[in-house]
């Protein structure tokens, strides 16, 4: 905004008189909406993240000094107290119930630490991801909704089994029973933040949760793109790099035909977009190499590097559209 001023002060020629008025129509003087609030629940949140992250690694330290009992009646008063403090105290419920969802991690955690319980670990992120959602639910808040949805994503991605968190495991065994599954699930995730405000499980009629969408974004395209790379080293499955690769696109197209556009995700997915064809590249020109490895780099560098510039100009060239519009 300060470098528009200026281009049209420049470019009509205007007096400082006429460049004031043009400087005050533009409300750069004034102080932010509602600052105060935005601060204060910034960092009430932001002291709740703390808070629970330190219980959570202290849990995880494992400290032997202190007895178990006194751990588990730690956790329990930490996540009692923040529930019960956010029914008392409703202006600071976001932040405590943020507390309390961390806190919960925690003690899920330390019980099945210290009880062995047999569970796998995704069974710890569903049951922490299906207790929070009451909580969720009574917040309605964005930054509430893309801390459940990080918790749920994790889950996922353990239950999953494949190419995102054990790639190995995924070569040597070749597990596919859920190779399907996952990535239909990860369509849920993706698409969740953009029903919340249909849902009406956002406050103060927000019609967006930006940061909420931004996050399942990554991670959806994140995990679809490890499917597809997988798929294509993995040579009887390449029917998984073709499925993930159009729910990439489908992504990408959902993306750009939204309107207002958020072109964090529409970023995100043209890059993801261009990680699933230049894999497909790499595979066709090793596949004919022949031996000749060098002419093969040299083509699949040209190849990403008219990729990544061609979708470059292209976000950049409408994004400057829109904002001129």
């Amino acid at each position: 905004m300060h470098a528009l001023i200026h281009q049209l002060a420049r470019r009509f020629a205007l007096d400082d008189g006429r460049t004031q008025r043009l400087w005050a129509l533009s409300g750069l003087h004034r102080r932010p909406d509602a600052l105060a609030t935005h601060l204060h629940r910034g960092l009430a949140v932001l002291a709740a993240m703390l808070l629970g992250a330190g219980l959570i690694f202290w849990v995880a330290a494992n400290w032997q000094e202190q007895t178990r009992a006194f751990k588990l009646h730690l956790l329990e008063g930490a996540v009692l107290a923040s529930a019960g403090a956010a029914l008392l105290w409703p202006r600071g419920r976001t932040a405590l119930l943020l507390l309390a969802t961390l806190a919960l991690g925690g003690l899920l955690a330390f019980v099945g630490q210290t009880y062995q319980t047999g569970a796998d670990a995704w069974q710890l992120f569903a049951t922490w991801a299906a207790l929070a959602l009451v909580w969720a639910l009574a917040v309605r808040r964005d930054a509430f909704w893309a801390v459940w949805l990080l918790i749920t994503g994790l889950a996922l991605a353990l239950w999953s089994g494949d190419a995102l968190f054990s790639p190995l495991q995924t070569l040597l065994g070749g597990r596919s029973s859920r190779s399907l599954l996952t990535p239909v699930l990860w369509v849920a995730v993706f698409l969740l933040p953009l029903a919340l405000p249909r849902l009406r499980l956002l406050r103060e009629g927000a019609a967006t949760a930006p940061l909420s969408w931004r996050l399942a974004a990554l991670m959806a395209l994140g995990a679809w793109c490890a499917y597809a790379v997988f798929g294509l080293l993995m040579r009887d499955q390449l029917w998984q790099y073709f499925f993930n690769g159009l729910l990439v696109l489908g992504a990408a197209a959902l993306a750009w035909a939204l309107r207002p556009r958020d072109f964090v995700v529409l970023g995100l997915s043209v890059l993801a977009l261009n990680v699933v064809v230049v894999g497909g590249f790499a595979r066709l020109l090793l596949d004919g190499a022949r031996g000749d490895s060098a002419g093969v780099t040299l083509l699949l560098t040209l190849i990403a590097a008219v990729c990544v510039g061609t979708s470059g100009t292209w976000l950049y060239r409408l994004q400057r559209e829109e904002g001129q519009a």
